[in-house]
């Protein structure tokens, strides 16, 4: 993975994170935020994995990364 795939990675979960936590604790639908606190990360993280192998392994992703390398 280069490092732009890393850094647009790690901005999309940090987002999608803050975004999660936002809703939890901001809205009247939790009832129990320690452990959704707790379960945030996991059900971003495995969400992401998928989409970022997915891209990864297609080849007009990887070409444009290339492409924004030279």
């Amino acid at each position: 993975m280069t490092k732009l795939a890393h850094v647009i990675l790690c901005q999309l979960v940090a987002a999608i994170w803050i975004a999660a936590v936002w809703v939890l604790y901001c809205t009247p639908a939790c009832t129990h935020p320690i452990e959704h606190l707790i379960a945030a990360p996991i059900a971003v993280l495995v969400p992401t994995a998928v989409i970022m192998r997915r891209l990864c392994s297609d080849p007009r992703f990887v070409r444009w990364l290339d492409e924004l390398e030279k």
